[in-house]
């Protein structure tokens, strides 16, 4: 989904249900979301002090649950996405993500014109979700886009991968929260 949550001191410790991404401006708030093969997003604008995370697999991509994010920063905190930093963390990497021909589609309609989601190999999609959310988030004017780099499929024994542990897996949180 795209369900951006704006969080506040008093939702400090509380799970909430049916959320894609949250944001904040609150200080000591932890802002925290779960994976193992989906993408994190991490969000900080230095200028109006806030942050953001969100959680992105394809259906998320597909409906534009990132650029969303930012774009709930701007209207929540007036956020310009030219100051906004953004971090794409571990996820599974093109080498290791074969998908069918609608996601492809459904990814590639929330793209700039240019800028491939997948590529063919073996006659299979292999799709680079990391990258197709970077072009998302810089068609809403982020520019400030940093990738980890990391595949969670072909490093599971740092990381958790739904897909290379057959499902029969933990998820690893991803942690954001603003200073004092």
């Amino acid at each position: 989904g795209r369900n951006v949550v704006r969080v506040s001191a008093r939702d400090g410790g509380m799970v909430i249900p049916a959320t894609d991404a949250l944001i904040t401006d609150a200080p000591d708030v932890a802002l925290l979301l779960r994976f193992a093969d989906c993408v994190p997003v991490l969000f900080y604008d230095p200028v109006q002090r806030v942050v953001g995370l969100a959680h992105a697999g394809w259906r998320g991509a597909a409906v534009g649950v990132v650029p969303a994010t930012a774009l709930a920063m701007a209207t929540a905190f007036g956020s310009r996405p030219e100051d906004v930093w953004a971090g794409i963390g571990p996820a599974i990497g093109p080498r290791h993500y074969s998908v069918g021909d609608e996601v492809v589609e459904a990814i590639q309609a929330t793209l700039p014109a240019g800028a491939p989601a997948a590529t063919r190999r073996d006659g299979r999609w292999m799709m680079d979700l990391p990258a197709a959310l970077e072009a998302q988030l810089r068609a809403v004017g982020v520019t400030q886009v940093e990738q980890s780099g990391l595949c969670t499929a072909s490093r599971v024994d740092e990381w958790y991968s739904h897909r290379a542990e057959a499902g029969r897996t933990g998820r690893f949180g991803v942690l954001v929260m603003l200073r004092p």
